[in-house]
């Protein structure tokens, strides 16, 4: 029973916290590690390892889907490279996408701080309007509303 470690134990060496351990595993992105006659849960070094690979897939911005997926094809007896070069293209257009939103996002807020700045610049000269950014602010201007 030496090879096996409790869920403290695997929480340190892979940096989880056991309620994150025990979330993957109802999640089904960890197969249920085996019992102890105390019914503690016992983990092996492959536990580990997939416990690595889910927080890896995780870091790399996976869907808990997406990563049950990649967990599938991984335990597969020949997983398909086609299947998981296929999910990162669309990871990868995803991403894309994102940063495009951002760069929008980036240049609307640099608008806004402009016309701030000229307020203020307008405010030593006894010329200031009410606070430009506010206004734009709290005018939708097309952007999706939740």
């Amino acid at each position: 029973m030496g090879a096996f470690l409790q869920i403290g134990d695997v929480a340190s060496q892979t940096g989880l916290s056991a309620d994150t351990i025990r979330f993957y595993e109802r999640e089904r992105l960890l197969q249920r590690p085996t019992r102890s006659t105390g019914g503690f849960r016992l983990y092996s070094k492959s536990d580990i390892a997939d416990l690595d690979f889910i927080r890896n897939a995780q870091n790399l911005g996976f869907s808990l889907q997406e990563i049950r997926d990649l967990v599938a094809l991984r335990n597969s007896r020949h997983p398909d490279c086609g299947q998981v070069e296929k999910m990162l293209e669309h990871k990868i257009a995803s991403v894309r996408g994102k940063i495009d939103a951002l760069h929008k996002l980036e240049r609307e807020l640099q608008r806004t701080m402009i016309r701030c700045q000229a307020n203020l610049r307008n405010a030593e000269e006894g010329k200031a309007e009410d606070c430009p950014a506010l206004s734009e602010i709290s005018q939708t201007k097309g952007r999706k509303k939740k």
